[in-house]
């Protein structure tokens, strides 16, 4: 499902620009505040801050419409019980944008679309520590980030100028982010959180 919906992501990007009536390359960042869905077994979850930054590349259809792709690399930090879980990865969002604008320059805009994401941290966390019980029943480490993530987000913002975003983002896990022990099916990981973010374009 994910290796389709990339194909379907760069054959749309391959195929828009030939009607598109504004291309706009520039540098996106900001701060995330992210939660492990895995309150299953009576874990203690903490949500906590990390950052993301990379290139953007928007491009507007129509006035009001347009697509927006970037490259991430983001850093997720949370905790299950005492453990800090440092989330380090490679996002690739897509989003198409319902723009309103006031006026030439500034205006609103609404997005949704999809997010992938690449581990490419650490994946091993043993959540009860190196001298619990609980860790010396278990070799294999207790928690353990995929390699691989799909999230859905919802965002909004404001456009200041031509050249600023400032945003606010939902982000939902759709799929696992984790294998933990004596998990049922229904008890899957999932991550979910929000992102504050500043667009700089070129």
């Amino acid at each position: 499902m994910k290796k389709n919906l990339f194909l379907l992501i760069l054959a749309l990007f391959a195929i828009v620009p030939a009607s598109a009536q504004g291309i706009f390359f520039g540098v996106k960042g900001g701060v995330n505040n992210t939660r492990l869905g895995v309150d299953c077994e009576g874990l203690n979850t903490k949500s906590g801050y990390g950052w993301f930054v990379g290139p953007t590349l928007k491009i507007d259809i129509l006035p009001f419409l347009g697509v927006q792709g970037s490259v991430f690399y983001s850093q997720n930090n949370c905790k299950i019980e005492d453990e800090k879980i440092k989330q380090k990865s490679i996002l690739v969002p897509i989003d198409v944008r319902l723009n309103l604008k006031i006026n030439e320059e500034a205006g609103l805009f609404l997005s949704t679309g999809p997010q992938v994401g690449f581990n490419v941290g650490d994946a091993d966390y043993n959540i009860f520590g190196s001298n619990s019980s609980e860790a010396k029943e278990n070799i294999k480490s207790t928690f353990q980030l995929s390699k691989s993530t799909f999230n859905w987000n919802f965002g909004a913002g404001v456009s200041l100028t031509k050249n600023i975003e400032l945003g606010i983002i939902y982000s939902l896990g759709l799929g696992k982010t984790g294998e933990l022990e004596h998990l049922t099916k229904e008890d899957k990981p999932k991550s979910r959180g929000w992102a504050a973010s500043a667009t700089l374009y070129f």
